[in-house]
C-alpha cells in the first residue's frame, strides 16, 4: 500500500490531462469563483472604508476587536510558519469572507455600502450568506453539488453587479483631464513638476476618481562600456512606496499607489532613457477637501526628488529617502530574422512586493475596463499573479 499523488500534465496540444482520480472539475470551478469573489470583496471593502474613514479605516470593528488588532494577531501567527507560501503582511489579506460580509451589512457601516447594491439589505445578506455557506463547505472539504457552483456564480453576478462597476472605475482611470478644466484641484496642481519629474492627471468617466501620474526620468549616474555591444550602468531609482511612508497627507487621503512596468530604452549616447512611473489615486471629493495639504505634500515630493537626484549625481554611493542608486545593463541581442536590437535590463528597479504592509500600495495592477471580478490576474497586496493573462484571438 502506498499514497500516490498523480499529477496533471500538459499534452502536445497544450491541453491539460487530469488524472481520473482527481476531484470533479466543478470543485476547481468553485475554488476559482470563490477565490476571485473573496479577493474582489477585499478590494471593494477596503476602498469604501478608506474613502469614508481615511486613516481611521483600520479601526473598523471585526470579530472581537478591530481590523488592526485582529489582523495583527493573525499576521504574527502566520509568521511562525514563514517558510510556507509568500511573506504576506497586508492586513486585508487576513480578513475572511465572513468578516467582510459582516462589515458590509453591519448597522454601523451599511450606510457606506448600500449604494453599491441593487437590492435591499436583507436580500444582500441572504445571497452573501449563501455564498459563504458554499465557501465554508469547500474550505472544510465537505462535498459539493454541481448546483452549488451555479448558485455561487449566479449570486456573485447579482450581488457584485455594481461592485464590479466600482472596481473597474477605480482601476481604469485613463481619461486625461482637459487642460482647460476649471476643477479647483486641477487649477492648483496642474503646474507642478520639475526637470526630473513630470506629473499628469487623469480621471474616470464620471470624474469622481482622479489619478495623479508621476513620471521620473531615470538618471544615468555611471556608464561603463564593456564592448560595442555591452554596457553596465549605475542609475537613479525612485522608491515610490516611500512616498506613502514619508508623506502622511498623501497616504492618509489616497486610496492606492500603483506601479507601472519599466520599459528599457537607450538614448543616442547610450545612456538610459527610461522612466520610473507610478500613480496615486484619490477621490475628487477628498482631493478638493484636503487640497492644501495634498498640494504641499506633492510639492515636497518634487523638492525631495530634485535634491536627492542631484546628490546622487555627485555621489552615486549616497541614498536618499526617495531616490537610491541601482545597477542596470544593456547588450545587443539577436531576434527574429537575425534582427539586432538593444536589450536593456533594469530588473533591479522593480519593487520588492514581499513584506509590504502598506495597504495603500497596490503594486502592479491591470487595466480591466469591463471585467475585474472574474478576469484580473494580479490582485492588490499579492506579490505574484494568480492566473495567466487571457490573450484574445
Amino acid at each position: 500500500m502506498k499514497v500516490e499523488w498523480k499529477k496533471a500534465k500538459v499534452n502536445d496540444s497544450n491541453l491539460v490531462d487530469i488524472p481520473e482520480r482527481w476531484l470533479h472539475l466543478y470543485y476547481y470551478e468553485a475554488l476559482n469563483v470563490l477565490f476571485r469573489f473573496e479577493n474582489s470583496l477585499r478590494v471593494f471593502v477596503y476602498t469604501v472604508l478608506k474613502e469614508q474613514l481615511k486613516d481611521k479605516w483600520q479601526e473598523t470593528a471585526v470579530s472581537s476587536g478591530c481590523i488592526k488588532s485582529e489582523t495583527k494577531k493573525r499576521i504574527k501567527q502566520c509568521e511562525e510558519y514563514g517558510y510556507l507560501g509568500h511573506d504576506i503582511t497586508c492586513p486585508m489579506l487576513f480578513l475572511n469572507s465572513g468578516e467582510l460580509i459582516d462589515i458590509i451589512v453591519s448597522d454601523a457601516y451599511w450606510k457606506y455600502f448600500a449604494k453599491y447594491f441593487k437590492s435591499g439589505k436583507s436580500i444582500v445578506i441572504t445571497k452573501l450568506q449563501e455564498i459563504g455557506t458554499v465557501r465554508n463547505s469547500l474550505a472544510h472539504f465537505r462535498p459539493l453539488k454541481e448546483d452549488d457552483v451555479e448558485l455561487i456564480k449566479q449570486n456573485t453576478k447579482h450581488v457584485l453587479l455594481e461592485v464590479e462597476k466600482a472596481l473597474v472605475q477605480i482601476t481604469s482611470i485613463n481619461t486625461l483631464v482637459p487642460t482647460n478644466s476649471d476643477e479647483p484641484w486641477y487649477l492648483r496642481l496642474k503646474s507642478l513638476g520639475s526637470e526630473n519629474i513630470n506629473i499628469s492627471f487623469f480621471h474616470c468617466k464620471n470624474e469622481s476618481w482622479v489619478r495623479v501620474h508621476f513620471s521620473y526620468k531615470i538618471p544615468t549616474l555611471v556608464k561603463n562600456k564593456f564592448s560595442e555591444e555591452s554596457y553596465s550602468y549605475t542609475v537613479g531609482n525612485f522608491r515610490s512606496v516611500e512616498v506613502l511612508r514619508n508623506f502622511a497627507d498623501i497616504k492618509n487621503n489616497c486610496i492606492y499607489l500603483s506601479e507601472s512596468y519599466i520599459v528599457g530604452r537607450l538614448s543616442a549616447e547610450y545612456d538610459i532613457a527610461s522612466k520610473k512611473e507610478f500613480s496615486v489615486v484619490f477621490s475628487k471629493q477628498t482631493l478638493n477637501s484636503n487640497l492644501e495639504a495634498i498640494e504641499e505634500s506633492i510639492r515636497n515630493v518634487i523638492a525631495r526628488v530634485d535634491e536627492e537626484t542631484e546628490l546622487l549625481k555627485t555621489d552615486n554611493l549616497a541614498r536618499g529617502a526617495l531616490i537610491e542608486s541601482k545597477h542596470g545593463s544593456a547588450r545587443v541581442q539577436t531576434g527574429h530574422n537575425n534582427h539586432r536590437y538593444w536589450s536593456v535590463n533594469l530588473d533591479t528597479l522593480k519593487p520588492d512586493t514581499e513584506k509590504l504592509s502598506d495597504v495603500e500600495y497596490w503594486g502592479y495592477i491591470g487595466n480591466y475596463e469591463t471585467d475585474f471580478v472574474s478576469a484580473t490576474n494580479q490582485y492588490p497586496w499579492m506579490p505574484s499573479s494568480i492566473s495567466d493573462i487571457e490573450v484574445p484571438f
